[in-house]
């Protein structure tokens, strides 16, 4: 059997504690589930995982690199120490040597005798004794060290030697994740919050990458003082898009939302816990992966979006998605960015730079007012001028296949005047191509959002210039016959090409 003791340490005073300790615990379940904490280090029993990782060395050495990321993202300033040996007593008194800066003997019979945790109740008696190292105590008679000592040292010497097994209750994950912490003092601003959310973030990493899952959603709970006549509790609710381990995203989504809160009453305690996760397939690519580092450079346009959507409201952002029909005004429909960013956040990407440019130009359409600052993310959202514009047409996507489409539509159909059955805007006008007939009748409309009472639709769409040059598209929508067998057409333009 193989074993690795782990200790965090820091040169400040207070970070290497008791948190600090369960979260090298978590996180070292990610390689094995044999963990366990004895004498304030974590042991692991690491044999069922050496062929996996390519040996103890190496297995090693991923360990203490995660712990440094995990401790560098979460802004801490402590280290961890790492020794491995046959048996769990002697990895840890390894530990302790590592601990004291002294170095570690070749032979384990020349150990110090402080190193085993089991002989501290009899240090002095050992020292008057001559007893200084593990090796003087075994030449001692066994039957004298029990009536002396009692049981408990020699079974403490026969487990580092490996004659016992070593008993330890493993440590398991929860499914999950609920931490709560009482505060310092009572706050009464939401904001001053984020001091004790930060400390739940850390333990939830960590539990994320113990179970190497990513976070979907959570829920942050703070508990007000009762004496107030107040109510108990108070909450919100984050969901991401994209599964995350990196906590930093949803910290900021957790302060755009506390901005916005007002508290009732002081707060006493908070309670985080994870209400949807998702398991991560490749493990390297939900840590330390060369190729996720270069993918998640800079603020990524889902990320974004989640964060404007916490800052202005759900209802402020909006994303358009693609609809099963064949009206041009109805092939999309706008839904809030918070719901439908999964589906629709690679043309948001796509189109997010015409929505900027044609946002000062739409009549009657609801803009998102941002407010001039000089930080990164209100310069972006400037910028990438998100909106609510219904003109913006997911149709100028398929102009590759279709070139008759038009690159912008109208919110509504501007009806137009006719002169000798030829539609009239400002001035007269020369049609370059059509009819492309559009028919949407009897079934066809009766799986249209589910509607069934939706109105026939029989057009005929042309291509027609104006005196200016610009490129309109017209449609004629055949209505009824008149006394001389000739259909009566009404014209409405409902598109404009770039």
């Amino acid at each position: 059997m193989r074993w690795i003791a782990l200790q965090a340490c820091s040169p400040e005073p207070g970070v290497a504690n008791e948190a600090v300790q369960r979260a090298v615990c978590t996180i070292s379940l990610g390689y094995t589930p044999r963990v366990a904490i004895y004498a304030n280090a974590v042991v692991l029993e690491v044999s069922g995982s050496l062929r996996l990782f390519g040996g103890l060395n190496r297995l090693a050495a991923l360990m203490k690199a995660d712990l440094a990321q995990f401790f560098k993202l979460n802004s801490l300033p402590a280290h961890v120490l790492c020794a491995q040996a046959a048996t769990s007593l002697i990895a840890i008194g390894r530990l302790q040597l590592l601990l004291d800066n002294k170095a570690i003997p070749k032979r384990v019979a020349d150990m110090p005798m402080h190193t085993l945790a089991a002989t501290h109740p009899h240090l002095a008696v050992l020292e008057r004794i001559g007893c200084r190292t593990w090796g003087d105590l075994l030449d001692l008679p066994r039957d004298g060290v029990a009536r002396r000592f009692g049981k408990s040292l020699l079974a403490a010497l026969d487990q580092a030697r490996g004659a016992q097994p070593e008993p330890y209750t493993w440590r398991v994950l929860p499914s999950q994740f609920v931490q709560k912490i009482e505060l310092n003092a009572l706050v009464i601003h939401a904001t001053a919050l984020m001091a004790g959310v930060e400390l739940l973030l850390v333990q939830l990493h960590a539990w994320l990458l113990g179970c190497q899952s990513g976070l979907c959603a959570l829920k942050l709970v703070w508990h007000l003082d009762p004496r107030r006549g107040a109510e108990l509790t108070g909450e919100i609710t984050i969901r991401t898009a994209q599964p995350a381990q990196d906590l930093k995203h949803v910290a900021r989504l957790i302060a755009e939302r506390l901005n916005q809160e007002v508290l009732h009453a002081p707060v006493h305690s908070m309670t985080l816990m994870s209400l949807e996760t998702t398991r991560l397939q490749d493990a390297a690519g939900a840590t330390a992966s060369l190729l996720l580092e270069t993918r998640q450079k800079g603020v990524s346009a889902v990320q974004l979006i989640e964060r404007l959507s916490a800052r202005l409201g759900s209802g402020s952002v909006q994303v358009w998605q693609p609809q099963a029909s064949h009206r041009p005004e109805a092939m999309q429909r706008w839904v809030n960015a918070a719901s439908g960013l999964v589906q629709s956040r690679v043309l948001i990407a796509t189109h997010s730079g015409a929505a900027g440019a044609h946002n000062t130009k739409a009549e009657g359409q609801k803009h998102v007012k941002i407010s001039q600052k000089t930080s990164p993310l209100d310069f972006a959202c400037q910028t990438i001028g998100f909106n609510t514009l219904n003109a913006l047409n997911p149709l100028n996507a398929l102009n590759a296949f279709n070139p008759l489409l038009p690159s912008w539509l109208m919110a509504q159909p501007l009806k137009l005047t006719s002169r000798s059955g030829a539609p009239q805007y400002q001035g007269p006008l020369v049609k370059l191509a059509g009819p492309q007939r559009l028919e949407a009748t009897g079934w066809l409309i009766s799986k249209e959002f589910d509607q069934p009472d939706i109105a026939p639709a029989m057009r005929d769409y042309y291509i027609y210039r104006n005196a200016q040059g610009a490129l309109l598209w017209i449609y004629s929508e055949r209505l009824t016959l008149t006394p001389s067998n000739q259909v009566q057409r009404e014209w409405y333009l409902q598109g404009v090409f770039a």
